[in-house]
């Protein structure tokens, strides 16, 4: 798709677009450490619940823990919730670290993730320790909803991004995974992108 090529400014999603991500895993992973209604945990990811206000720093990690704990039929540390928590987040292949490098050269780059600081915290230490680099070093601007107080799909993210960097909509590019947060962008007026991971696409695949 080199059409993209000529897109001055590219803003890319994080979990699933750059990082692989697994949300069964952290199902899995829970469950294994006792808690006793696993729908608990993609009920609240998919609503205005417990991992909303984590994702909008509305809550700190130890109370995002202690709420945790209240589902759980066993005790359990920080770092076996933590660990449940951060199965999700799999691995990054160093391709895709190699094209945003590429791209970097003729695009200004931007990162808009829906997180929270326990996943920052860890994705950032991986790969550091995986591949020796900085996820911030690849960006012009990293922007994090646990920072921003806003996730995705609110349209207020991503006006606040376009504002903060002086991009025009119909200049930029948004890559994400979640049809929700691309169907926000578009009305917008941003270009978008939807990547189909169940169909196997990847990044790779656009440029």
């Amino acid at each position: 798709m080199q059409k993209y090529n000529s897109i001055p400014n590219i803003i890319f999603d994080f979990g699933g677009v750059i990082l692989n991500i697994n949300t069964d895993q952290a199902v899995k992973s829970f469950k294994e450490i006792g808690l006793s209604d696993t729908s608990l945990v993609k009920k609240e990811y998919q609503t205005n619940g417990l991992f909303d206000r984590l994702e909008k720093g509305m809550i700190s990690a130890d109370e995002f823990r202690t709420e945790i704990r209240t589902h759980i039929n066993a005790t359990v540390s920080d770092e076996q919730i933590d660990s449940a928590w951060n199965s999700m987040l799999l691995d990054l292949p160093y391709e895709r670290l190699e094209l945003l490098g590429k791209l970097k050269e003729n695009h200004r780059l931007f990162l808009l993730s829906n997180t929270n600081i326990i996943h920052w915290e860890a994705y950032m230490g991986m790969i550091q320790k995986v591949h020796g680099t900085c996820l911030s070093d690849f960006f012009e601007k990293d922007y994090y909803s646990h920072n921003m107080g806003l996730r995705k799909p609110d349209p207020k993210i991503y006006t606040s991004l376009l504002e903060k960097e002086g991009l025009k909509a119909s200049e930029t590019l948004f890559v994400d995974d979640m049809r929700a947060n691309i169907d926000a962008a578009r009305l917008l007026g941003l270009q978008t992108h939807y990547l189909d991971l169940e169909k196997g696409e990847s990044i790779l695949d656009l440029f």
